[in-house]
């Protein structure tokens, strides 16, 4: 599932598409159930000529402000597998494409879904649509003090606090994964049970798996532009249980925290 790094990358990939100034001369919507609110046929019509002033994300969500009159926020969840490129209209479009937005200046904005698991609104405000989330673990208020406050009480395992968008907002199983790992925490500690310092060290450890994430998908988008890769290994932890932890050489270790499957080594991680 796209995790708070390739939505992002998805963000900048359409910016340095130039899509933002483009407006959109129609909607061809071919799953209906991926639109959310209002209708399919409602966002259609509502997305007519509509100019989009610039793609913003909040979490794992995109937003698009829009001009004109009408619902003010075109929004997209990716869901599991989903991808927005903006390609010329003239190009085989993928054949998991469940939706294209053809755009002024020749070239459309594609939805590729192939397990429709994303979803569309065309709303007055993005509150309407999203849910509450804490800062932006790149944002100031992203402080070791609100991490902790949101600990505060929690028997649940840390892991599966990561989870929860209001407490690290963006992040999915992969970099919860890695944030642990970095962190040097097992992923079934007790979230009220850290120490404070723990609590500095975790939060250090998202910016960091955040941002080297960042990094990879950069310089692909450099490397491979117009066509840069939407889902890359970014992370350090091994995946595998047949694999070595790159730090002290023990296999690593599979278990499944509410149902999440969870990689970690048991010597490093404690």
């Amino acid at each position: 599932m796209p995790e708070l790094p390739e939505v992002e990358n998805t963000r900048r990939n359409l910016v340095r598409a130039g899509l933002p100034g483009c407006a959109i001369s129609s909607a061809e919507i071919t799953w209906a159930n991926t639109v959310k609110k209002p209708s399919a046929a409602e966002l259609a019509v509502g997305l007519k000529n509509r100019t989009i002033q610039d793609v913003r994300r909040r979490g794992k969500y995109l937003v698009f402000p829009l001009s004109g009159a009408g619902p003010a926020n075109f929004i997209v969840h990716l869901g599991m597998t989903g991808r927005l490129l903006v390609q010329p209209q003239s190009q085989e479009p993928d054949p998991m494409t469940r939706h294209s937005f053809p755009l002024d200046d020749g070239r459309e904005l594609r939805f590729v879904d192939g397990r429709k698991f994303g979803k569309l609104w065309l709303v007055d405000s993005p509150a309407e649509v999203l849910p509450a989330m804490s800062p932006e673990p790149f944002d100031d208020q992203f402080t070791v003090e609100t991490l902790a406050e949101s600990f505060a009480g929690k028997k649940a395992p840390v892991k599966a606090l990561l989870l929860d968008q209001s407490i690290a907002c963006g992040l999915g199983n992969l970099y919860a994964d890695e944030s642990l790992f970095l962190a040097g925490l097992h992923p079934e500690r007790p979230a009220s049970g850290l120490s404070i310092d723990e609590v500095a060290r975790l939060r250090q450890s998202i910016i960091d798996a955040l941002t080297a994430a960042y990094g990879v998908y950069d310089r692909a988008r450099d490397q491979h532009w117009p066509d840069p890769p939407t889902a890359l290994t970014t992370w350090s932890h091994p995946r595998d249980v047949k694999a070595d932890c790159p730090n002290c050489g023990t296999k690593m270790t599979a278990i499944r925290v509410r149902a999440r499957g969870t990689y970690f080594c048991a010597n490093c991680q404690v």
